[in-house]
Protein backbone atom coordinates (compact mmCIF):
# COMPACT_ATOMS: atom_id res chain seq x y z
CA UNK A 1 0.00 0.00 0.00
CA UNK A 2 1.39 3.39 -1.02
CA UNK A 3 0.84 6.52 1.60
CA UNK A 4 0.53 9.84 -0.12
CA UNK A 5 2.58 12.27 1.41
CA UNK A 6 1.16 15.26 -0.57
CA UNK A 7 -2.14 15.44 1.03
CA UNK A 8 -3.17 19.08 2.31
CA UNK A 9 -6.07 19.90 3.55
CA UNK A 10 -8.70 22.10 1.70
CA UNK A 11 -8.04 26.07 2.11
CA UNK A 12 -10.89 27.84 4.87
CA UNK A 13 -12.21 30.81 3.15
CA UNK A 14 -11.62 34.33 5.02
CA UNK A 15 -14.36 34.98 7.62
CA UNK A 16 -16.48 37.35 5.51
CA UNK A 17 -16.91 34.45 2.85
CA UNK A 18 -18.17 31.65 5.39
CA UNK A 19 -21.57 30.59 5.96
CA UNK A 20 -23.53 33.59 7.60
CA UNK A 21 -21.39 36.64 6.33
CA UNK A 22 -18.83 36.30 9.32
CA UNK A 23 -21.57 38.60 10.95
CA UNK A 24 -22.93 38.43 14.33
CA UNK A 25 -27.38 39.00 14.14
CA UNK A 26 -28.43 41.73 15.85
CA UNK A 27 -30.15 41.14 18.95
CA UNK A 28 -34.05 41.57 19.02
CA UNK A 29 -35.00 45.02 20.58
CA UNK A 30 -36.10 45.20 23.89
CA UNK A 31 -39.73 46.27 24.57
CA UNK A 32 -39.71 48.50 27.95
CA UNK A 33 -42.47 46.82 30.06
CA UNK A 34 -45.40 48.90 30.54
CA UNK A 35 -46.92 49.81 33.88
CA UNK A 36 -49.83 47.97 34.91
CA UNK A 37 -51.78 48.78 38.20
CA UNK A 38 -51.03 47.64 41.85
CA UNK A 39 -53.56 44.94 42.64
CA UNK A 40 -51.55 43.56 45.06
CA UNK A 41 -51.40 44.97 48.82
CA UNK A 42 -48.29 46.79 49.28
CA UNK A 43 -45.55 44.58 51.97
CA UNK A 44 -43.21 45.50 54.61
CA UNK A 45 -40.33 43.85 55.64
CA UNK A 46 -39.44 44.05 59.37
CA UNK A 47 -36.08 42.67 60.95
CA UNK A 48 -36.46 41.62 64.71
CA UNK A 49 -34.10 40.20 66.74
CA UNK A 50 -34.40 37.94 69.77
CA UNK A 51 -33.13 39.68 72.85
CA UNK A 52 -32.12 35.85 74.42
CA UNK A 53 -30.62 34.09 71.28
CA UNK A 54 -29.67 37.19 69.20
CA UNK A 55 -31.20 35.49 66.08
CA UNK A 56 -32.47 37.64 63.72
CA UNK A 57 -36.08 36.88 61.94
CA UNK A 58 -37.54 38.83 59.05
CA UNK A 59 -41.45 39.18 58.76
CA UNK A 60 -43.53 39.98 55.68
CA UNK A 61 -46.35 42.15 56.77
CA UNK A 62 -49.32 43.45 54.60
CA UNK A 63 -48.86 47.04 55.32
CA UNK A 64 -52.67 47.95 55.24
CA UNK A 65 -53.69 44.88 57.28
CA UNK A 66 -51.06 45.01 59.40
CA UNK A 67 -51.29 41.18 59.62
CA UNK A 68 -48.34 38.87 59.17
CA UNK A 69 -47.93 37.04 55.72
CA UNK A 70 -44.37 35.18 56.36
CA UNK A 71 -41.29 34.84 59.01
CA UNK A 72 -38.41 33.41 58.10
CA UNK A 73 -37.05 31.42 60.00
CA UNK A 74 -40.51 29.91 60.65
CA UNK A 75 -41.75 29.93 64.11
CA UNK A 76 -41.58 26.33 63.44
CA UNK A 77 -37.79 26.06 63.11
CA UNK A 78 -36.74 28.82 65.58
CA UNK A 79 -39.06 26.37 68.34
CA UNK A 80 -37.04 22.90 66.83
CA UNK A 81 -33.57 25.42 66.80
CA UNK A 82 -34.88 25.91 71.14
CA UNK A 83 -34.90 22.32 71.21
CA UNK A 84 -31.85 21.35 70.16
CA UNK A 85 -29.87 24.21 71.81
CA UNK A 86 -31.60 23.26 75.19
CA UNK A 87 -30.11 19.84 74.51
CA UNK A 88 -26.54 20.62 73.51
CA UNK A 89 -26.51 23.66 75.58
CA UNK A 90 -25.58 21.71 78.75
CA UNK A 91 -22.87 19.73 77.16
CA UNK A 92 -20.79 22.89 76.00
CA UNK A 93 -21.96 24.28 78.92
CA UNK A 94 -19.68 21.48 81.12
CA UNK A 95 -16.75 20.84 78.24
CA UNK A 96 -16.31 24.89 78.32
Amino acid sequence: MKINNNYSPPPVPPPTERAGGGQKPEPAPVKAPEPVASVSPTYDLQLRVDKETSEITAVLVNSQTRAVIREIPAKEMRAASDVIRSLIGPLINKTA
